[in-house]
């Protein structure tokens, strides 16, 4: 799939954020970037073999793997840019929960760079993106959607509409610290369809991190039963379970 330019009006509100929030490279903290080129080169792409569908680490290539078996068939590809360490847990961190928020255009860059990659099928392009979104209270209280930013600014990036029609309706705890199954168990049902039906529809969800792909596939389960045909799933980091 080709990507497309950067859209005017995008490029014009990363300028006056470079202007009010002047770049610090979130690794070794040099002004000039949010990640300079050196600390850019410590990100790693996650290495092979690793599972077809999930995308996680395994001991030989497979179609599926004990975190992927049982999803459903639409669910197609789950990918990361890179593995979640060293400058880019960084540059997460610092953009989650200190509200670094225009972080966001640099991150989005790196999920261009996995499409670029061909982590996923380039014959089958997508319709729609979106993102797992927050619920309304935590997007409160954090001040921003930090997958939804992501999710624009990819969607800017390749020439896709983003829809925010997907929404969280359960306000969950958190996932950390969870077991595979407590997090499927906490994110079930937490997730709403507000749009109109996707028949046919192909769709890429956009995360910051994913671990078990639990959350991703709970946003995923509205999308399919209002018609999705396939949704595939792209986060900026993978934690490593091997």
């Amino acid at each position: 799939m080709p990507i497309r330019p950067y859209r005017p009006l995008t490029r014009v509100i990363s300028a006056v954020e470079d202007l009010v929030f002047p770049p610090i490279c979130a690794g070794c903290r040099e002004r000039g970037s949010w990640l300079c080129d050196a600390c850019r080169r410590e990100l790693k792409i996650v290495a092979r073999p690793i599972c077809a569908r999930c995308g996680q680490p395994t001991d030989e290539d497979c179609d599926a793997c004990s975190l992927c078996g049982n999803w459903p068939s639409k669910i197609g590809a789950v990918r990361a840019a890179f593995a979640f360490g060293g400058p880019l847990r960084d540059a997460i961190h610092r953009y989650k929960y200190q509200s670094e928020y225009a972080r966001a255009s640099s991150l989005s860059e790196l999920l261009v760079e996995a499409i670029e990659r061909s982590e996923f099928d380039t014959h089958l392009p997508w319709d729609l993106i979106s993102c797992v979104p927050l619920h309304a209270r935590r997007r409160r209280q954090r001040g921003f959607d930090q997958s939804r930013l992501l999710a624009q600014g990819l969607a800017d990036r390749v020439g896709l509409p983003y829809t925010s029609d997907l929404v969280r309706s359960v306000n969950t705890p958190s996932q950390v610290g969870r077991s595979a199954v407590e997090r499927q168990q906490n994110v079930r049902d937490a997730f709403e369809w507000k749009g109109r039906r996707l028949d046919g529809t192909k769709i890429l969800i956009i995360d910051d991190v994913i671990t078990t792909g639990a959350t991703m596939i709970a946003a995923s389960l509205p999308l399919i039963h209002a018609g999705a045909d396939r949704v595939d799933g792209l986060a900026v980091a993978r934690e490593l379970l091997r």
